[in-house]
């Protein structure tokens, strides 16, 4: 998986191409971790192919640490992406755009 970040203020842009699955879930976790400072994250899933319970559980964390859905954003998932949000309930655990 490629990760690329970029910080914006107090929001922390993560854009994200391959699969994020229990192999990358870490990579990712380890790059959050690297940032300091920022109140929102927006993901960006154009090219993220894949997405695991891991990484759910993942931006589930940062949902949670952040203090609620608004802060944690996804855009661009595709329709597979999406559904793995619809079907497990983590749709309403972060603001899909």
């Amino acid at each position: 998986m490629e990760i690329t970040k970029n910080m914006e203020g107090a929001v922390l842009h993560v854009a994200l191409a391959g699969r994020l699955d229990t192999l990358t879930s870490n990579d990712l976790s380890t790059a959050l971790e690297e940032e300091s400072g920022f109140t929102d994250i927006i993901f960006d899933f154009a090219a993220l192919e894949y997405l695991s319970s891991s990484g759910l559980r993942l931006l589930f964390t940062y949902q949670k640490k952040l203090g609620g859905k608004e802060h944690v954003i996804v855009r661009n998932a595709n329709a597979v992406v999406r559904e793995i949000f619809r079907v497990t309930g983590f749709a309403r655990q972060v603001t899909l755009e």
